[in-house]
């Protein structure tokens, strides 16, 4: 009678492991975020393709091009990913010669400046013979069912935001003084509104250093023209935009802000409120801050 060996149920049963092992890695990895360009050498002025795989789709993710070796929190050259595209292609300019990286930032309003993906890539002086490796086969593969993005913001889906799709977007544009005795109090109202814990609590409150990139980027301004909220503000794949004016007779300063709605197009809520004195203005700000939390959430409902 034939017999088996003690240790094979035992080396069986360690094979079977490792290859359930290797197989869920193989699994994850194809799944895990990637950004990858479509060359690893680039001349200068020449179009750099960048493709993203396995993004989460969120209307605030961005993908940028920094110098090799700066810093995470580096925004560089950078583009808004389009709004509920797992993967694509955003479109680039090579700068100048050296060596670059690509970054990826998935889930930035909650992460923050977190690196979701990296990938290098090397930029030659102009006449310099460049060599184009092929891309790899997944790289070469995904254009033909990605959507090609050349602006830096695709424009958001103007559907009606309902509460239930989660917090809204909110974003604050610099409250505009008028008149140079007003000048000290605009930044005042602007920081004091973005920073206001109701409103961080409320809302996903666009960061200013993130809006300042963004218009700079793409030659726009913040004021309180309707047209102009709705435009940045769609492009910015923001709910709702916050902006103003301000003020200042004598000892009386007077606010007086908009909140406009980009499912809308317009303005949905006008206040107005008189302060005397700093600390007086950033009491009325304060309050603001309840209203527009308020307002905001009524819409939504």
């Amino acid at each position: 009678m034939r017999r088996i060996h003690p240790q094979l149920p035992f080396i069986f049963f360690i094979t079977f492991f490792l290859c359930c092992l290797f197989t869920a890695d193989a699994v994850f990895a194809d799944g895990a975020p990637q950004v990858k360009t479509d060359k690893n050498v680039y001349s200068e002025g020449e179009k750099i393709q960048v493709n993203f795989f396995s993004a989460p789709g969120s209307s605030r993710d961005w993908i940028c091009i920094v110098a090799d070796g700066s810093p995470d929190t580096d925004a560089g050259d950078y583009q808004y990913m389009p709004h509920g595209e797992n993967q694509g292609v955003l479109t680039f300019v090579a700068s100048a010669p050296g060596k670059y990286e690509v970054r990826a930032y998935y889930n930035y309003s909650r992460n923050g400046y977190v690196v979701s993906a990296r990938h290098g890539f090397s930029v030659a002086a102009k006449g310099a013979p460049v060599t184009a490796p092929a891309p790899s086969a997944r790289t070469a593969a995904a254009p033909s069912t990605a959507r090609t993005v050349e602006k830096r913001v695709e424009s958001a889906s103007v559907e009606e935001f309902s509460g239930a799709d989660g917090p809204a977007n909110v974003a604050v544009f610099h409250f505009i003084p008028l008149g140079m005795d007003a000048s000290p109090y605009g930044i005042t109202v602007t920081n004091t509104l973005i920073n206001s814990p109701g409103m961080q609590q409320a809302f996903l409150v666009l960061p200013r250093k993130d809006l300042e990139l963004f218009l700079s980027a793409n030659n726009l301004q913040q004021n309180d023209q309707v047209d102009n909220m709705v435009e940045v503000g769609t492009r910015l794949g923001m709910n709702f935009v916050i902006a103003g004016t301000i003020t200042k007779r004598g000892s009386t300063i007077t606010t007086s802000y908009k909140i406009a709605s980009m499912a809308r197009r317009g303005v949905i809520h006008k206040g107005q409120f008189t302060s005397s004195g700093e600390a007086d203005l950033i009491h009325h700000v304060e309050k603001m801050s309840d209203t527009v939390i308020d307002v905001i959430r009524r819409t939504v409902r």
